[in-house]
């Protein structure tokens, strides 16, 4: 059911500084910049061989990456595993009793931190950076 790491999110306080020292640091490079009023941050992709460091700079403190950063600080808050099925895979995690959120026009769901040890995990598929 899940591959391999395909995205790793980290919450950051500030993104154009964690843009920059991940750039300068690792070598990385923008694939892309967003925003998300669903969610509550903006967000740079960063490619990283078959997946990417997606971070992660909370918009509003009352969503969830908000809430992450207040009560954890800076730090990994998500890990991406590529899913070849993801809603043959949800069916398959619910019937576990584990709590999933998926969107059944999305191929994209996500795992409940409580369901997998304080890990949020994510059921994805692969993303192309060209």
């Amino acid at each position: 059911m899940l591959g391999d790491i395909v995205e790793l999110s980290v919450v950051v306080r500030d993104l154009d500084a964690a843009i920059e020292r991940y750039t300068r640091v690792f070598g990385l490079t923008v694939h892309r910049r967003a925003e998300s009023e669903e969610f509550g941050f903006k967000n740079a992709i960063l490619p990283t061989g078959i997946g990417h460091i997606e971070l992660l700079e909370p918009t509003d403190p009352a969503k969830p990456v908000g809430r992450f950063l207040a009560r954890h600080g800076e730090g990994v808050y998500l890990v991406g595993f590529e899913c070849e099925d993801v809603p043959t895979s949800v069916e398959r995690l619910r019937k576990h009793g584990v709590k999933v959120d998926h969107r059944g026009d999305k191929d994209i769901a996500w795992v409940h931190p409580r369901d997998a040890h304080g890990l949020f995990v994510e059921l994805r598929h692969r993303e192309a950076y060209d």
